[in-house]
């Protein structure tokens, strides 16, 4: 809703005016339950967990399955069914001081982190675990290699803080983590960028809740381009198992793309 909305958008601005003091690093430090040894003695160390944090929306935006997955997980754990919503429970009052706020994205982002609900502390130098971080880790050494991929945030579209793309940065962080220099318009060159009407045979499906859905193809190019739009759906929930908690959407979604393909 649009209250979750813009008590999320909000606890991003309190967390890091709070990250300016001690007392506002340690009231931080407490709501997120960072273990003793994790550093946050600095407002830097405040932005890393934040974007620590980001990243939890991400894959639960991703998961938002109407059942529970083990698919963001890579079979180390299951998420709840829909978690995007499990996890803005703890921003739906309608007036919540900084406090709160700052507590509600901490319980928001450990329905990712702690997907166990065993985990005593969280340290945001760590992933939710070594396989689904060693995927992440494969994608983006993609990006850098094959898939440069430009994406921002500007805080009023979406319920996050304002991260416009830096080129510069992101090839010089190219160049120190993997040694690769990225070639930012290889893919528009090599297969015509948004000038597809030539390609032939080609469903392209996306899912109401799935981010990736903003660069997706959303419409049909030709007679043989097709768009499918799935309701209801997350990270390509038409290549799931089937399961009796298919929404109608994706049941439908899977017959055309079945009636395409004969």
């Amino acid at each position: 809703t649009l209250t979750h909305t813009r008590n999320v958008r909000k606890s991003w601005e309190v967390a890091m005016n709070m990250s300016y003091t001690k007392s506002g690093r340690e009231e931080i430090a407490g709501a997120f339950h960072l273990c003793e040894d994790v550093p946050l003695a600095t407002d830097d160390d405040v932005t890393s967990l934040l974007y620590w944090a980001q990243t939890a929306f991400d894959y639960m935006a991703m998961g938002n399955y109407p059942y529970p997955s083990s698919y963001m997980l890579n079979g180390k754990g299951k998420l709840p069914a829909f978690p995007m919503r499990v996890a803005c429970e703890f921003m739906k009052e309608e007036s919540m001081t900084d406090a709160a706020l700052v507590r509600g994205l901490a319980e928001a982002v450990s329905v990712w982190y702690n997907y166990t609900a065993d985990l005593q502390c969280l340290d945001y130098r760590r992933g939710v675990n070594p396989e689904t971080q060693s995927v992440g880790e494969m994608w983006d050494y993609q990006f850098c290699t094959e898939m440069f991929m430009p994406s921002s945030r500007d805080g009023i579209r979406d319920m996050f803080f304002p991260q416009p793309f830096d080129y510069g940065f992101a090839i010089e962080n190219c160049n120190a983590t993997w040694g690769v220099e990225p070639r930012p318009y290889w893919v528009t060159v090599n297969f015509g960028g948004k000038q597809i009407s030539s390609y032939s045979n080609i469903i392209f499906s996306n899912g109401e809740y799935d981010p990736w859905k903003g660069g997706g193809v959303m419409k049909n190019i030709t007679d043989s381009l097709h768009a499918v739009y799935i309701e209801g759906g997350a990270h390509h929930l038409d290549f799931m198992w089937s399961t009796k908690k298919d929404p109608e959407a994706v049941l439908v979604a899977r017959e055309e793309e079945r009636n395409i393909i004969k």
